[in-house]
């Protein structure tokens, strides 16, 4: 049996490992939030696992879904991806990017492809 003061510090070392190994929920950001058809959108990455592999999603507007796109991350867990538009349809695309390894998913960002000067 563990004495109170025993139980305090083994609770203590548990709270401080579980937060010294806690993952990060992995984010993607895009810049800018809207462009012309045939500009660029660079996105983002970071908190994902250092050099592993990651699946980028692009949805178009319509629902539907590009191929996923295979990326590898740097040895600080980022990546950062340049999108040409001048292939995407005019309207609102949704981007997020999921870590192969931990499996965590990032926060879904959108841009938006416009035929006018923004």
């Amino acid at each position: 049996m563990f004495s109170p003061m025993k139980l305090l510090k083994v609770l203590s070392l548990a709270v401080f490992l579980s937060a010294c190994f806690a993952q990060t929920k992995p984010k993607v950001t895009v810049t800018p939030l809207k462009v012309l058809h045939t500009g660029h959108v660079i996105m983002r990455g970071t908190g994902f696992t250092p050099k592993t592999n990651v699946t980028s999603h692009l949805r178009r507007p319509d629902g539907t879904e590009f191929p996923v796109l295979p990326m590898l991350t740097d040895d600080r867990g980022e990546l950062m991806h340049d999108i040409d538009t001048l292939i995407l349809t005019p309207g609102v695309h949704e981007i997020w990017v999921v870590d192969d390894r931990s499996k965590l998913s990032s926060n879904v960002a959108r841009f938006e492809v416009t035929l006018e000067q923004p």
